[in-house]
């Protein structure tokens, strides 16, 4: 629930690696409405759904995720159709991943890609360096998005300026009272990534950008919320601005029975207050 008691006014249609729904009550506090909301790392976009602000800039360095939050914008009940279409079986998975996509219509592509989303091992998404989604089918995955869910989302994306670019390129346009929320990909000196979220996305080689897009968010008046994983490498940032420590849930291979805490920090520009664990 938000700082006024209201809560989530939708869930996201995507499924995602780090996405972070434990984390939301937290998230949710710090939000100041007012200005544009920006969100340059969208992945699932788990906060911006939470909030549906009336103006937003969403980006990610990943077009194909993009795309799809163009097409479902656009045409919610002809992605959901395309969609359900689809059969749930291992085989058909792994015909439809390997499946080269540029041929299919944009309707097409979304239902696909939404359909791996929620299909695929514990919602990652991963490619070759070719840029060939490569994650295996997942064991019990649930259901695929309801109609309904993927017409409310379209609704909070109506407002939405939706950008296929890096991070610094999304926040070109932040000015005073604006909120910027940016939930980059854990990329810390003692784990490596091979693919995640995609070739050429958040490395730890670009924490130094991150630090100064946190000084230019601030220089212009405006507001951030970073989440990041608690190593040193994000140690600068902690010194520099408020920050409260998080433990949330995290699944070990992906299965539940071997759930365990991790130690997460968010940090911001203005006051956090107190956070909490919330178990979702």
């Amino acid at each position: 629930m938000s700082k006024d008691g209201h809560k989530a006014w939708s869930a996201p249609f995507l499924r995602w690696a780090g996405s972070k729904r434990q984390l939301l009550p937290t998230l949710m506090r710090a939000w100041i409405g007012g200005g544009t909301y920006f969100e340059p790392f969208a992945g699932s976009a788990c906060l911006f759904f939470a909030l549906k602000p009336s103006k937003a800039v969403l980006g990610d360095i990943n077009k194909k995720l993009m795309d799809v939050y163009m097409t479902v914008r656009q045409h919610p009940r002809l992605v959901y159709r395309a969609l359900v279409q689809l059969p749930s079986s291992s085989e058909f998975y792994y015909e439809i991943r390997d499946k080269d996509h540029s041929s299919m219509d944009p309707i097409g592509r979304a239902a696909a890609f939404i359909y791996l989303n929620r299909n695929c091992f514990n919602g990652v998404y991963r490619t070759n360096k070719e840029g060939k989604f490569n994650v295996p089918r997942g064991r019990n995955t649930g259901s695929l998005p309801s109609e309904a869910l993927i017409y409310r989302c379209s609704i909070a994306l109506r407002a939405s300026k939706l950008l296929s670019a890096d991070f610094f390129e999304v926040i070109d346009g932040v000015s005073r009272n604006d909120f910027v929320y940016l939930d980059p990909p854990y990329s810390t000196s003692s784990r490596r990534a091979y693919g995640e979220y995609g070739y050429g996305s958040f490395e730890k080689s670009d924490l130094g950008r991150l630090e100064s897009a946190l000084k230019y968010i601030d220089s212009v008046g405006a507001k951030f919320l970073l989440s990041y994983a608690d190593s040193s490498d994000i140690e600068p940032l902690k010194k520099e601005w408020n920050y409260t420590r998080v433990q949330v849930r995290r699944n070990v291979s992906g299965f539940s029975s071997s759930r365990r805490l991790a130690s997460e920090v968010v940090i911001s520009n203005s006051d956090l207050g107190k956070a909490s664990l919330v178990e979702i």
